[in-house]
């Protein structure tokens, strides 16, 4: 039996995580991306949270999310090196505009005890979750191990500009090169679907089923059909020294993980800031500023102990920084699937995470994995529609 084959355009997390997916069901996988090595967009962060978002009606993005955290707590119990690549820690929500209240069966989070605050450095009557199913990764780690799953090839130095549909024009004959036909666009012999050229049009894969899954980038490749906006990012970083921070990961407005193994040091990670329509990857000092005052009102007794390093205080070491560029759409949920199944079958799509890939992006994975190879869907029919590609083409 021929083994079935697809093309994934983009080596971040949500490229990685349909690969894997493909190949541990059999499928042999081309993995194109302009880098050399995986993770060098936004998959680059040194260190990002899974954690599950919460809503008193339980909408659709929380229990999405609650099942993101499953599928990716499951590949880093598998493929990871716990309390080195990642580490299923917990996270503190602090409610900085009030209490949420949470759904009556949601098992998975509580309200926060007051010693669980108190070693936030919160009162301990502040508003405040725990969601004991949740932590931190260090995403370019997870990347490489879905990376290495055989069936798997990693194709680095393949800047993609198109995806061509075949059907009139140009015909592979022997592998001697292209012959013109009459009409115009790509055309192979052996039935294929799609091309993936680079900008001077030469062939770099094809394949009967392509997956976009490039960040901001796949906006480009599928012609528009997805409304997809970047959306910039830049975290401070620095070694934590003496510094007393909290001992597990606190998000609810930016968020601070701690005590993480960096660079040969302990370091803390504070973040991130959100500006859409930006794909400047530089650090900017303003922004460092931007941070350090999101983490005033999430943790002000952390940012006190952080204070120096951000104001470059003599003898407090320098605040470094790191710069992504993500990609949103609209509602916030991702896009998974066929792109437009009438007019581009075989074309489909993993993007739009946003600052969720680390939650969402293996259950993407999984789900569009189950679509391709005639499986049921690892999620209930309604959370699955919700990320369908299609809902912006229908």
């Amino acid at each position: 039996m021929t083994a079935r084959r697809c093309a994934v355009i983009g080596g971040g997390i949500a490229g990685a995580s349909v690969a894997a997916s493909l190949a541990r069901r059999g499928w042999q996988v081309q993995v194109l991306d302009a880098a050399a090595q995986p993770a060098a967009g936004a998959s680059g962060l040194p260190v990002g949270l899974f954690a599950p978002h919460v809503s008193p009606d339980d909408a659709i993005l929380s229990r999405l999310t609650r099942a993101g955290v499953q599928a990716t707590l499951q590949q880093a119990r598998a493929l990871l090196v716990q309390g080195q690549d990642w580490n299923a820690s917990g996270v503190l929500e602090h409610g900085v505009k009030g209490a949420r209240r949470l759904p009556a069966h949601d098992t998975s989070s509580r309200p926060a005890t007051p010693a669980e605050r108190a070693a936030a450095g919160l009162a301990a009557d502040a508003p405040a979750l725990w969601h004991a199913q949740a932590g931190w990764l260090k995403p370019a780690r997870l990347v490489r191990a879905l990376l290495t799953q055989p069936g798997i090839e990693w194709r680095g130095h393949c800047a993609v500009a198109a995806v061509v549909r075949h059907g009139a024009g140009w015909q592979l004959q022997d592998g001697a090169g292209w012959q013109l036909q009459d009409g115009a666009g790509w055309q192979l012999q052996d039935g294929a679907g799609w091309l993936v050229q680079d900008a001077a049009g030469q062939c770099l894969a094809e394949a009967p089923l392509v997956v976009v899954a490039a960040g901001p980038h796949s906006a480009a490749l599928l012609g528009a059909r997805l409304p997809l906006q970047p959306l910039r990012g830049q975290i401070a970083w620095g070694r934590c020294g003496d510094a007393r921070l909290p001992p597990f990961p606190v998000n609810g407005h930016g968020s601070l993980v701690a005590g993480i193994a960096h660079e040969g040091a302990a370091a803390w990670f504070v973040g991130s800031t959100f500006e859409r329509a930006s794909t400047d990857t530089q650090v900017r000092p303003d922004d460092h500023a931007a941070n350090l005052a999101r983490l005033q009102l999430l943790l002000p007794a952390a940012a006190r102990e952080l204070a120096p390093q951000f104001s470059g205080a003599a003898g407090s070491p320098a605040v470094r920084g790191w710069a992504g560029v993500r990609a949103t759409l609209p509602d916030r949920l991702p896009a998974v699937g066929p792109v437009d199944e009438a007019a581009a079958p075989g074309l489909w799509a993993s993007t739009g995470m946003g600052s969720r890939g680390l939650t969402l992006a293996v259950l993407c994975g999984e789900l569009l994995a189950a679509r391709a190879s005639g499986e049921p869907a690892p999620l209930a029919p309604q959370l699955a529609a919700a990320l369908a590609a299609q809902r912006y083409t229908r």
